[in-house]
């Protein structure tokens, strides 16, 4: 099977890592998290500019000057993973490029993934429900989207995956408990050793 990149996205909360992590652990996919490569060294620039280490939702220099960095980094990781073969789980928000239609064209063309194929897997929750979820892993960077919880929601509504030239799929995860079927079926994978 040719190696697979898939966008794992959605809000925070939404269960975007256990989801990444049952693909990972079922398809024997490699999982990488943009929280887990980049939070140390993204903490430790927000304070070298005398910021908190969790100040990134409506910060500018996170914005502008981190993220793009903290990006680069996961993708340059993924893409050595797919130029040996590897299909990754890449964990990732990528709100800030929804609106760039040739994104993943460019990320083809950038690096020369011909042979890779890409796919979105959108991780959907009721915001009711991603609100308690929010609530039950107490997040200090979660502080600002309780403060401003209207305008978070209405930004995660208004943003939509533009990208073209790549199969966008959802996944409704509120209910309690994955449902391993419903999620092998949505990703509908062809020759894999193992199944959901």
């Amino acid at each position: 099977m040719q190696p697979t990149a898939i966008f794992l996205i959605g809000a925070a909360s939404s269960g975007k890592s256990t989801i990444g992590k049952l693909i990972a652990t079922e398809y024997h996919f490699t999982y990488l998290d943009k929280d887990i490569i980049c939070n140390k060294f993204t903490g430790l620039l927000l304070e070298s500019k005398g910021y908190s280490p969790h100040e990134r939702d409506g910060n500018t220099f996170y914005s502008d000057t981190i993220m793009p960095l903290e990006y680069q980094t996961l993708l340059d990781v993924a893409n050595d993973n797919l130029q040996l073969g590897r299909s990754v789980v890449l964990d990732a928000p990528f709100l800030g490029y929804f609106s760039n239609k040739d994104y993943i064209r460019e990320l083809k063309e950038k690096y020369d993934w011909h042979h890779v194929r890409p796919l979105v897997l959108q991780v959907d929750v009721d915001f009711d429900i991603l609100k308690e979820r929010m609530k039950a892993r107490g997040l200090e960077r979660d502080e600002w989207k309780f403060a401003h919880w209207d305008a978070f929601v209405e930004g995660i509504r208004a943003r939509r995956c533009l990208w073209e030239d790549i199969d966008i799929r959802h996944f409704d995860n509120s209910p309690a408990e994955v449902d391993k079927n419903r999620l092998h079926n949505t990703l509908s994978f062809k020759n894999t050793a193992t199944s959901l």
